[in-house]
Order: C-alpha cells, then structure tokens, then sequence
C-alpha cells in the first residue's frame, strides 16, 4: 500500500511541479505598464486618480511620481490596487495638495494580460494545482496512517 499512496502522491503532485510554467510565460510575455499623468486641483485633500489597463487585462502593481521640491509639497494619502474588475484593473491613488495651485502628477500600472492554459486563467489555474497539491498531500498522508494499523481479527 506504501509504494502505491508513493505513486498517487506523487502523480497528483506533478501539476505542482509545472506550476511555475504559465506563471513564467505570463510574466515574460504580457505585462505592461500604463502612465497616466493627473493634475490636482489646490487645495484637494483626497484627490483620486487611477491608471487602468486595456479591457479584459488585470494590474499586478503600481505607482506613483510626484515631482519633490519645496515648492511642491504634495504627499500621497494611498496607493492600491482598485478598479471594478477582479482580479483589480487599476491602480488608484488619492493625493493631498495643500497649494492653492494645481500640481501635476503621474499614475503608473504594471498590468497583465490574462494567459489561458487549457482552458483555465492564469490566476485561477495557481488556485487549482494547490487544491490538487493539498489532496495529493492528505491522501499520502492518511494512505500512510491506515497502511500501520493492523488489521481487525476476530476468533470464532
């Protein structure tokens, strides 16, 4: 019973092992970045801009630029990932500019066109080998508890 739990483990756990495949691809050949350029108003405290990617693609990052200098006394009030899609389409900033001049600056994001792998999304198709992964694991490891114990006899 060992060499066999051995084996099914084993085969179950395969995926896992290509798991970084799609992942590498992904990275490799679609991301992209967008930058979008933003002028805040004086005096806004929370203003919000975003840069989006194309329909259909997710963000994996983002960021910022503000212009520094004494003059320029803008601070970031956040930064995250936002937008309606999910996985998130857009990374979304609020500012704060205590001038009473508009102030310029640059929202950047890192985005992702989705790859498809038999069928399967590349954010979905990470979530399915680790579910596979996690039932290999639990069948090796109840294979191995019940292959000790002794068998039941009974005398007539």
């Amino acid at each position: 019973m060992e060499k066999r739990a051995l084996f099914v483990a084993l085969a179950l756990m395969l995926p896992l092992a290509l798991y970084g495949i799609p992942y590498a691809y992904a990275a490799a050949s679609s991301s992209y970045k967008v930058d979008t350029t933003y002028s805040a108003p004086g005096h806004a405290n929370g203003f919000e801009a975003g840069s989006a990617c194309n329909p259909g693609d997710y963000v994996t990052g983002g960021g910022f630029y503000l212009p520094i200098s004494s003059s320029y006394p803008m601070q970031i009030i956040k930064s995250y990932p936002g937008g309606l899609g999910n996985p998130p389409d857009t990374w979304q900033v609020a500012v704060y500019n205590p001038t009473p001049d508009g102030r310029n600056f640059i929202v950047w994001a890192v985005c992702q066109h989705p790859v498809t792998v038999a069928g399967i999304g590349v954010p979905e198709f990470g979530s399915l080998y680790i579910a596979i992964a996690l039932g290999a694991v639990a069948y090796f490891m109840l294979s191995r508890r019940f292959a000790r114990q002794s068998p039941i006899s009974a005398q007539v």
